[in-house]
């Protein structure tokens, strides 16, 4: 009855926007109060499920992270890599994952890595070329770097990876 009587029509869909607007301020002046039935985002949304603490699957987590440091991966969350794991394996929690599977997100991981990471650790080594370092250092980062690409594999290079960048933030924090 107030539908039709206040916009014209029996049923709301019906109403344009303005009549459906003027039957909601005679209903809040009849007392009626409009409720959201958003509830509202907390400030920090816990995960769902606890976060999963085996080796293969922090292993997983630090690959993730690390090609987000690479600049590879935008979004280095929980969500972001449980939408990874989902689309490589087709299983929705990272716990839930067997070892063939982790293997094969381990390996698939790596493998993207090194699409980047030799051109990551060239344009590390030009910027540690340019810094003050003695001869020890020099020696040391010329060993590692050689054997990351002599071997072109992972682990060489993300130790190469990794010592340049620690040279290099010595570097700074010294000036």
């Amino acid at each position: 009855a107030t539908l039709q009587r206040i916009g014209g029509k029996e049923s709301a869909a019906d109403l344009s926007i303005p009549k459906l607007e003027a039957v909601l301020e005679h209903m809040k002046r009849c007392g009626f109060k409009v409720r959201s039935k958003a509830k509202p985002a907390p400030a920090k949304a816990k995960p769902s499920r606890p976060l999963a603490r085996d080796p293969e699957s922090k292993k997983i987590r630090a690959l993730w992270l690390f090609l987000h440091q690479l600049g590879v991966v935008k979004n280095p969350s929980e969500e972001a890599l449980a939408a990874y794991v989902k689309r490589l394996t087709g299983v929705d929690a990272l716990q839930w994952i067997d070892g063939e599977q982790a293997e094969k997100l381990i390996e698939t991981m790596k493998k993207w890595a090194m699409r980047f990471l030799p051109q990551a650790v060239e344009d590390l080594a030009k910027e540690a070329a340019a810094l003050p370092l003695s001869d020890l250092q020099r020696a040391q980062l010329n060993t590692v770097l050689s054997r990351a690409f002599q071997r072109r594999t992972f682990d060489p290079m993300q130790y190469a990876w990794e010592s340049l960048n620690e040279v290099i933030k010595k570097a700074r924090e010294a000036r």
